[in-house]
Order: C-alpha cells, then sequence, then structure tokens
C-alpha cells in the first residue's frame, strides 16, 4: 500500500499543481466569479488617465496664460472665471494645446503646427460669430506658441507669416476700432486687450532684430508700446538706441542736406539779381 501511495502521490501534485498554476483555469475562475470586474478595472483606469490627463493639461495652459495674475490684476472678472461655460471652455482650450505639445515631445512637429493653426482658426471664428470681439488673451497666446514652434523649426518665413497674419487680423482691427470709438472712453478690458497684442509685437519685433531687419523691428516695438506703454523699457536696449541713434544721424543729415540746398538756392538767386541789376 505504502509502495502505490508513493506511485500516486507524485501524479496528484502534479495534476493539482498545473490546475493551480494553468492560467486558463485561473482567467475563467476570475471570470466566473467576478462577471464585471475586468470592465472595472478597465474603466477605473481609463478615468485616472483621463483625469491626470485633463489635470495636467489645465497646469500646462494655466501657465502659459497666466490665469492666477490676469485674475489677480483683474483682467478676468471672477463671475466669469468662476463660471460653469468659462471653465469648460478653458478645459478645452487646455486639451487641445497640450496635445500640441504632446505632439512636439513626440517628434510629430508638422501634426503640432496643424494642432496650433486649428486653434487659431477657431479663435478667429469666435470673432466672427460675437461681432468682432476677439478674445485677444487667446489668440495672442496660441501665436507666440506657434510662432516659437516655428521658429525652432527653423521656418524663419512661416514664422514671420504668423506674426504677420496676427497684426493683420487683430492689429489693424484694433486701430480701425480706435478711429471709430475715439470719442467714447476705453474700458479696461479694452486696454487689457491691447496688452496682450503688444506682447505678440514685442515678440514680432526682437524676432526682426534677430534677423537684421533693425528698422523695421524699431517701428515694431514702437507701435508695440504704444498699445502697452509698460513695454516702453525695451525702447531703452543697447540695440533698440543704436537703431534710434543711427535714425537721428540719418534725419539730422537730411535735414543738413536740405537746407544746404536751399542755402544754395538762394545764393544763386540772390547773384542773378544782383548781375540784373
Amino acid at each position: 500500500m505504502y509502495s502505490n501511495f508513493r506511485i500516486i502521490f507524485p501524479i496528484l501534485t502534479t495534476i493539482v499543481l498545473y490546475i493551480t498554476s494553468s492560467p486558463f483555469t485561473n482567467v475563467d475562475a476570475f471570470t466566473n466569479d467576478h462577471p464585471s470586474s475586468s470592465p472595472t478595472i478597465t474603466n477605473s483606469k481609463y478615468d485616472k488617465v483621463r483625469q491626470e490627463w485633463n489635470e495636467r493639461s489645465v497646469s500646462y495652459y494655466s501657465k502659459v496664460m497666466r490665469e492666477e495674475r490676469r485674475r489677480s490684476i483683474g483682467q478676468i472678472n471672477n463671475d466669469i472665471f468662476d463660471s460653469e461655460q468659462y471653465q469648460q471652455d478653458f478645459e478645452r482650450s487646455a486639451q487641445k494645446h497640450y496635445f500640441a505639445l504632446r505632439k512636439i515631445k513626440d517628434g510629430q512637429y508638422v501634426h503640432a503646427e496643424i494642432i496650433y493653426k486649428k486653434i487659431i482658426q477657431d479663435i478667429m471664428k469666435e470673432d466672427e460669430d460675437e461681432d468682432g470681439q476677439c478674445d485677444h488673451a487667446k489668440l495672442a497666446v496660441t501665436t507666440l506658441l506657434l510662432a516659437l514652434h516655428c521658429q525652432r523649426m527653423g521656418d524663419l518665413k512661416k514664422t514671420r507669416s504668423v506674426f504677420l497674419n496676427f497684426f493683420r487680423e487683430v492689429v489693424m482691427s484694433e486701430q480701425r476700432n480706435n478711429v471709430n470709438n475715439h470719442h467714447h472712453d476705453h474700458d479696461d478690458g479694452k486696454h487689457h486687450e491691447c496688452a496682450c497684442s503688444a506682447k505678440v509685437l514685442g515678440a514680432f519685433a526682437l524676432f526682426e532684430m534677430k534677423q537684421g531687419n533693425t528698422i523695421k523691428s524699431l517701428e515694431i516695438l514702437q507701435k508695440a508700446v504704444e498699445f502697452d506703454p509698460a513695454l516702453g523699457p525695451i525702447l531703452q536696449w543697447k540695440q533698440f538706441r543704436d537703431v534710434q541713434a543711427i535714425i537721428m544721424k540719418r534725419r539730422r543729415k537730411e535735414k543738413w542736406t536740405t537746407t544746404t540746398t536751399r542755402l544754395k538756392k538762394t545764393v544763386k538767386l540772390s547773384n542773378l539779381s544782383i548781375v540784373s541789376a
């Protein structure tokens, strides 16, 4: 009997180990005992990933939009900021911008560019739907991100095009609105929108300065200062002071040339008068 047990025991042990370690048996048992556990775990993981994505998106976009600073200095009304509609719109914009950022980090630069351009198109579409009342803060931030992205890719022509499009669509419309409404007081919102536009023009000016277009750069920066006097100190930077000095020197030379020409003409007329006499 003992000898039979010695023969049967290894066989039973092998069968038990096979049954308990079989992946098919474990999966079947898990599924049968908990039919809804697997989908629940999957959904839970998806919700967690989605929540983390949203949190990172909002955190990133809040930084580039400088939401806390804009709110602290009154650029965003607290009632509007706390509204459900504002938060939903902000979260959607945050997801789009963060998606573009992830594409850049993954090396999908063209896709990121397409995303930024689509965001700008959507903002401009909102502009048309709201009778020209465009959100300059959002448009300015996306424009700067797209311009920086194009510059990093080494496409200077496209970078300049991004800035010029902003200039045409926003700055020129601002000037027209100011002409039409010059008899009315500008509200705080208008001033803040101009400040947002000024930041883009300031970046545009620095870009042109880097490309060696010094006079054009100075003209753009002067326009930016008109929109936001806080950028005035940039005019005191050495490169801009040098350009202003060159322009002043040219003007003095032109003035001297004009004065000299007039004197010569006067002398000739005087000589003719003397000869005639």
